[in-house]
């Protein structure tokens, strides 16, 4: 598996998980955390590892990553690679994409320990985390607890549903 940077769209994995979650979208714009993360859990090539392995990128952190980017209304850089005359999904279609709790708390929790282990790895000799360069491990380890941290204000809602898509003005008009 390679890597290029320390997010997880920076990664083969990251990569995968994009194009398994793209070939999944919703024909109606629907997006479900909860039916996203069960795709991930039952795809073969794409489903979360133990945590224990303190893996740098996981489906889980992909999944994180773009539960910010609907945050943020920055998904435009996932459809770069779908041409105008292509028949392939689009993120940017989704009109709705929801989060409920307990899917929230299990990326967060996810997170929280793939860190955990890999910082326990580090401290038993695995030099810079398993990263090349200390500079790598340590931006990810600062890139998982913001991923963690905003898991976290996302927690911190009192809804038992957060609506993670706000449609591009473009969208607001299709039906959702």
């Amino acid at each position: 598996m390679g890597c290029w940077g320390i997010k997880a769209f920076e990664s083969d994995n990251g990569l995968d998980v994009e194009s398994l979650l793209r070939e999944h979208l919703p024909e109606d714009g629907r997006l479900e955390l909860k039916t996203v993360i069960d795709i991930l859990q039952k795809d073969e090539r794409c489903a979360p590892p133990k945590v224990t392995e303190g893996r740098s990128h996981t489906s889980p952190m992909a999944l994180a990553e773009l539960m910010g980017m609907f945050l943020d209304q920055d998904t435009a850089k996932l459809d770069l690679s779908v041409e105008d005359s292509s028949e392939e999904k689009r993120f940017g279609d989704i009109c709705s994409f929801t989060a409920d709790r307990e899917s929230i708390r299990w990326i967060r929790d996810y997170l929280a320990e793939t860190l955990k282990y890999s910082r326990e790895s580090a401290a038993h000799g695995v030099e810079n985390g398993g990263w090349f360069k200390q500079r790598d491990w340590k931006d990810w380890q600062r890139h998982m607890e913001g991923l963690i941290s905003r898991m976290d204000e996302l927690l911190a809602r009192q809804e038992e549903t957060v609506e993670l898509a706000t449609p591009p003005a473009r969208q607001e008009q299709k039906m959702c």
